[in-house]
């Protein structure tokens, strides 16, 4: 599928800066959550559900989608996405802004580049948030895919020092006696 050029800036910004107007005018593009449903069917992926009406930011997933997704940008032979989508998919997740470097980073202990996406959000119900991160770091010289999702923290540094934990507690875990 043709991506235009005012597609390629509305993707940069919603992944480089999380843009939510950005976001919010793709998730228009692409036809809402009949939409998303259609290129989780392509991309494999089986238990994320989007957001109802333009309430996209309430879409629902699971780790497992998430590291199907990310083999999908990450891996070789056998993704759905071409080449070409993989490499723009690659320079967006290596390019975010500063204050947005938190996450599965942590997990990054070879500074050889890592690629992320973040994304956070207060539930108005309970004033609880929802912090996930995804992305491929560098451990002890093993490329890692890592999903760390939550729900329910009780302020947006908590979920982001939590899901850092995580990250480098999962990396930690799988690169322990591999070298």
């Amino acid at each position: 599928t043709y991506v235009t050029q005012r597609e390629r800036e509305l993707a940069t910004s919603m992944i480089e800066v999380s843009d939510n107007d950005a976001a919010e005018a793709l998730w228009e593009t692409i036809g809402g959550d009949s939409g998303l449903a259609s290129a989780n069917a392509t991309l494999g992926l089986r238990h994320t559900v989007g957001g109802s009406g333009d309430l996209w930011g309430l879409t629902q997933t699971t780790v497992a989608d998430q590291l199907t997704l990310l083999r999908a940008v990450f891996g070789g032979g056998g993704s759905p996405l071409s080449a070409a989508s993989r490499g723009y998919m690659k320079s967006l997740m290596t390019s975010i802004s500063d204050g947005q470097r938190w996450g599965v980073s942590a997990a990054d202990s070879d500074a050889a580049g890592y690629a992320l996406k973040n994304g956070w959000l207060e539930r108005t119900a309970t004033g609880r948030w929802d912090i996930n991160s995804i992305g491929m770091v560098t451990n002890n010289g093993h490329r890692l895919l890592i999903s760390v999702l939550s729900s329910g923290q009780a302020s947006e540094q908590k979920g982001i020092d939590l899901v850092q934990a995580a990250a480098a507690a999962a990396a930690k875990s799988f690169t322990a006696g591999l070298n």
